[in-house]
């Protein structure tokens, strides 16, 4: 099938593997089809222990994401699962994985998109963009993604966008936390190889083993979270990489990672 005609491509850069939702003509809105392919592809990524990042965009510049395609029927879906369903499981697969997720938005951010956006660790978007959960003002309600939306602006000014179906711009939106930087259209790829170049320049395993241990205490008591982070961290000291580490910082030299 050729690169124009598949609804989600899976590039690969050495450590770095991108996921373009490629639906220019619908907005880049997430169908069934869509939605189990990115799940697919995320948790190939995340078996590989060589992936030590993987960022998320949509094709062109109009739409990073719109959310769920309401053309193709909320209820229609793959197999026994209903789409609404299988976005339910993507936004739990993002939750649960072990490798950095970068969001790259260079378009209108919105209801599922928006989802997508902050179960990404670091979201990076041109100043010309818009964030918003639109759903009321279509008969809906974003039920999946309004707890990320909460705990990321906070209850009031969460429900303000909820409630109104309000769509805010680029800057206002990284002053609620949704957003990490915001550059010029121009500028948004090289900011996006800076800071996957920082990326780089860490330990994968500390990071892996890191998201993996935050996602686990989600919810957990304080004493118990305590204690599971602690476990991990010995995980980490465990490492190879903490190893290299120590070393490189002592011999004031670059690291060699080796991701274990």
């Amino acid at each position: 099938m050729a690169m124009d005609e598949q609804k989600l491509v899976v590039e690969r850069d050495r450590h770095v593997v991108t996921l373009t939702i490629n639906r220019k003509e619908r907005r880049n809105a997430l169908d069934a089809e869509v939605t189990v392919s990115m799940i697919e592809a995320l948790e190939d990524a995340d078996r590989d222990r060589d992936v030590r990042l993987v960022c998320i965009t949509g094709a062109g510049e109009k739409a990073f994401c719109s959310g769920g395609d309401l053309a193709s029927g909320m209820t229609a879906g793959h197999g026994k699962k209903s789409v609404i369903e299988l976005f339910g499981d993507l936004m739990l697969c993002m939750e649960s994985m072990q490798t950095p997720l970068l969001a790259r938005v260079a378009g209108a951010c919105l209801g599922g998109g928006l989802g997508l956006a902050l179960s990404c660790d670091m979201v990076i978007a041109c100043d010309d963009v818009v964030f918003g959960t639109p759903e009321v003002r279509a008969g809906m309600f974003p039920m999946i993604i309004a707890p990320l939306v909460i705990k990321h602006a906070g209850p009031k000014r969460a429900m303000d966008m909820i409630f109104r179906g309000r769509k805010v711009p680029a800057m206002e939106a990284m002053q609620m936390g949704f957003v990490n930087k915001v550059v010029a259209r121009a500028e948004l790829d090289d900011a996006v190889a800076e800071t996957t170049a920082d990326i780089m320049a860490g330990s994968p395993s500390a990071m892996r083993i890191g998201r993996r241990a935050l996602a686990k205490i989600r919810g957990m008591p304080s004493e118990q979270a305590t204690r599971e982070l602690a476990r991990a961290l010995m995980d980490v000291i465990a490492s190879e990489d903490a190893a290299e580490g120590i070393q490189a910082f002592l011999q004031k030299r670059k690291p060699t990672w080796k991701g274990r």
